[in-house]
This record gives C-alpha cells, structure tokens and sequence, in this order.
C-alpha cells in the first residue's frame, strides 16, 4: 500500500488500472487522505489564511508543511524511529521501482538518491522542498516568501496537523484491512 501512496500524484487515469491490485489500493488511499484533508474544517481555514499569501497553492503547501508536522510529532504517532522509517521506506521504493511507470520510476531513484525524506526534518530541508516545487508550477511567483511560511504559521500548522492526522490514522486502518479479492489473480 505505501508504494501506491508515494505513486499517488504521479499516476493518472487508465496507468493506474495496469498497476498490481495492491498498490492500486495504496493510489486509492492517497487520493481518499487528499480529499479527506482537503474538506477538512481546520485544514480549510489554514488554507484560507495562506491563500491571502500564496493564492491557490495554499493547499499543496499545507500539505508539505503537514510532512514537516509528521517529522516534528514523530514519536506521537510512529513505534518506529524516523531514520528506521526512512530506511524500510528506501529499500521498499527500490524493490518495487519495476513496477512502475517510467516517470514514477526516475523519481523513486531521486528519492532515494537524494534522501528526499530528510528534507521533511528541518526549515531549510522544507525550504528546499518549496524551491523544488517552484519549478514544477505555472505561477511559482505565487511562492514568494514561502521560505518564512512555516516560521510565521508553524504553531497554526501543528495545531491543524494533531487535529487532523488522528483522524487519517482512522482513515488508514480502513484500508489497512484489505478487501478479500484484493490479491485474487
């Protein structure tokens, strides 16, 4: 499942329905916590105060800033250490990068590569997230200033993230528990 929600973003349409049922099923989980997030209360009023900075990319930099949330309440929520996390997550992307479609199989060697997961462990790591994410959007002017985002909002983040992830947790459990034709050939 944790290979179909890292191919979340990258897979469209018909390239989803080639790709084994199980991870189909993690694609599935990834879009379920977007809309989840997305028509979330508390998540919509963050959104609603980074618009008045960054427009309509105030959704995908509360979600980022949401990483770096994960990061910060690490030991809340996760039996593992992050450095453990971050190497079983590696080694996971790499045995599975056949299976994926070219596009999705470059970037899961970049992450590994470049160790992408540690960016999420400090300001200028996100602030390097946001600088990549720059280059793959039509207004990256809209991101002016990004860099100060989470030194202005991080309380008004951290606060919407413990409210919200519990709640994706429950969401997670629910597709833990995969359907009985889940692996039928």
């Amino acid at each position: 499942m944790q290979i179909g929600n890292f191919l979340g973003d990258m897979v469209k349409g018909s390239a989803v329905k080639n790709l084994p049922l199980a991870i189909q099923r993690g694609v599935d989980f990834h879009r379920a916590i977007d809309r989840a997030t997305d028509k979330h209360p508390e998540v919509r009023s963050l959104n609603a105060l980074i618009a008045k900075r960054h427009g309509r990319y105030s959704s995908v930099l509360t979600d980022i800033g949401f990483d770096y949330c994960l990061y910060r309440n690490w030991s809340q929520f996760c039996p593992i250490s992050y450095p453990e996390f971050c190497a079983t997550t590696y080694a996971r992307i790499l045995r599975q990068r056949p299976l994926m479609p070219p596009c999705a199989s470059q970037n899961a060697r970049a992450m590994v590569e470049g160790k992408w997961l540690r960016m999420y462990t400090s300001v200028p790591g996100m602030n390097a997230v946001f600088e990549r994410l720059k280059k793959r959007l039509s207004q990256p002017e809209r991101l002016a200033g990004v860099e100060s985002l989470l030194r202005d909002f991080g309380p008004e983040f951290n606060r919407t993230f413990l409210v919200l992830f519990p709640e994706l947790q429950t969401l997670a459990d629910a597709y833990r528990t995969p359907p009985a034709d889940l692996y039928r050939p």
